[in-house]
């Protein structure tokens, strides 16, 4: 998603004004939080192994029109690639985090003093200076790629004979298959025998891996091992989320400097074309299932971290789509329904944190094991742009997506907050007010989703959940799969107590009535939502 009050960067080409954008602070950072403006601690050398490097920074003076782009240059002082935004908004401060990615890519092989700078309005904000190390040369094994030819739909792929390739590679050698932690490092999957081994190749057989993005560690039989090199594995059965022949933008796609990296790393930022304002912008689904539809009747908003308005689509093998920054009052798709591959869905918009060219109109889409929009995206590949690489940038593509109802005009919209499918709801609570409903789990399910959104900061509201048998679920009490303090906040609780939930929203704070959605996994029971007052 090009947009959250922590992730922007760029420069530009600007007549001189009368102000200029100045920095507070800035630093250098191997991870940064993705829900605030939190100042990341301080790192100046990085490994070849390391995922990213971050720059984070804090602007003042921000106006309307005003210029950024955040520049990484290499060793040689050539330009590696560049974060650019235009049309900020005024702004006494501003939080920018942009991001060079690491591990498995050029950076990886350039050791050296890198710089990266802002130039804001014509001229430099701040630069700061940073070291790659270089890879250890043990002499040990080197990979080079990882061919991987199998998709992980769904939950878990066929089994299949993937291929390491590089140099060094010894008689007795294991190939090692990881997964980087959230805390940090990596964490070990399996350990393998190579089927079939040469001092350039090796063939390994595996069970088989779910979609995501993985490492290859090779170990020789003296123990010394290679740097991990990253490789995906993407899902399959996707196609582009615009109507078929209509040109759009991809102005950001997987492993973005802007802001595709954590939970978003796998995701695509794609916005309408100059020549497709006849069309409405529509966006439409990417695959089909059933939907669920969170209008919260929001704008474009700078002061909080937000995916806006959107649509989640479960395809029932437990993937989630997710389509954000929908413009308000133009849903065509209520929750429940359930959609064809190529219908519409809504237009695309500003709604949420969003900044760009032209107000920021796009649309942010992302593929997920779990029902909330926050929840760890993976890698999913368009049928329709079988040519995309990983790490591609800026393009103009044009989708396949076919289907008799993909107009977004020749359907009816629905209100923004209406709310009529199993397991959906809508309220609004001011502080110190309560506001509860209730769900039906039947025997045997594998889990309960429960996600809140709103308008505002992740302080603003609180979710609970209570089970049949009493057990209170919360973030003071059981956290059994809590989102932790984010907005969307979301719970997800597995192997669920048969019976009926309930579910609560609480107003912590704000100044009137804050408007909410629920989404659920489970159905709604006959009992009516209550609205009361704490005491």
């Amino acid at each position: 998603m090009r947009s959250r009050a922590f992730l922007v960067g760029s420069l530009l080409w600007f007549l001189p004004a009368a102000w200029a954008i100045t920095v507070q602070e800035s630093r250098t950072a191997l991870s940064v939080s993705e829900q605030t403006c939190v100042a990341p601690k301080a790192v100046s050398v990085f490994q070849p192994v390391d995922r990213q490097a971050f720059v984070w920074f804090v602007a003042l003076q921000v106006r309307a029109g005003d210029k950024l782009r955040v520049e990484w240059l290499d060793p040689a002082g050539t330009l590696a690639t560049t974060a650019e935004y235009g049309e900020l908004p005024t702004a006494g401060e501003l939080c920018f985090t942009s991001q060079l990615p690491i591990a498995g890519f050029a950076p990886a092989s350039q050791p050296g003093n890198w710089t990266v700078r802002a130039v804001a309005n014509g001229s430099e904000a701040f630069s700061r200076t940073f070291t790659i190390a270089p890879a250890n040369d043990n002499g040990g094994p080197v990979v080079t790629s990882v061919t991987w030819p199998g998709l992980g739909t769904g939950e878990r792929a066929q089994e299949i004979d993937f291929t390491v390739r590089g140099k060094n590679f010894q008689p007795g050698s294991l190939v090692l298959i990881a997964q980087y932690a959230q805390a940090g490092g990596w964490k070990y999957l399996a350990s393998l025998q190579p089927r079939s081994a040469g001092p350039n190749q090796l063939v390994v057989h595996y069970a088989g891996l779910p979609a995501n993005e993985y490492l290859v560690i090779v170990e020789s039989p003296d123990q010394r091992m290679s740097r991990p090199m990253p490789f995906l594995i993407a899902t399959d059965g996707y196609k582009l989320p615009t109507a078929a022949g209509v040109p759009w933008i991809i102005t950001q796609g997987p492993y973005g400097t802007f802001s595709h990296w954590g939970n978003s790393l796998h995701a695509f930022d794609i916005a309408p074309g100059s020549s497709n304002k006849s069309a409405g912008n529509c966006v439409v689904a990417m695959k089909a299932g059933i939907v669920y539809a969170h209008d919260l009747g929001l704008g474009q908003d700078h002061r909080h971290h937000s995916f806006g308005n959107y649509i989640t689509i479960d395809h029932g093998n437990g993937e989630y789509s997710h389509y954000a920054h929908l413009a308000t009052g133009t849903f065509v798709v209520k929750n429940g329904e359930r959609v064809e591959q190529g219908q519409a869905l809504a237009t695309a918009g500003n709604s949420g944190y969003t900044l760009g060219e032209g107000g920021g109109y796009h649309v942010h889409v992302s593929v997920t094991r779990e029902l909330p929009i926050t929840s760890a995206s993976v890698p999913f590949q368009f049928e329709d742009l079988p040519d995309w690489t990983r790490g591609g940038g800026y393009r103009t593509v044009v989708s396949s997506n076919a289907s008799e109802r993909c107009d977004c005009r020749a359907r009816g919209t629905i209100a923004a907050g209406a709310s009529s499918a199993e397991g959906q709801f809508s309220g609004a609570v001011a502080m110190e007010q309560w506001w509860s409903d209730i769900v039906a789990v039947a025997r045997g399910s594998k889990v309960l989703d429960v996600t809140l959104s709103w308008a505002g900061a992740p302080g603003d509201l609180d979710l609970h959940l209570m089970s049949p048998s009493g057990r209170h679920y919360s973030s003071y009490a059981d956290t059994t799969g809590y989102s932790g303090e984010t907005n969307p906040k979301s719970f997800r609780v597995p192997d669920p107590e048969a019976g009926l939930w309930r579910i609560s929203v609480q107003g912590l704070r704000g100044a009137g009535p804050i408007n909410f959605g629920v989404a659920t996994s489970a159905p709604k029971s006959a009992s009516k939502s209550r609205l009361r007052a704490s005491r």
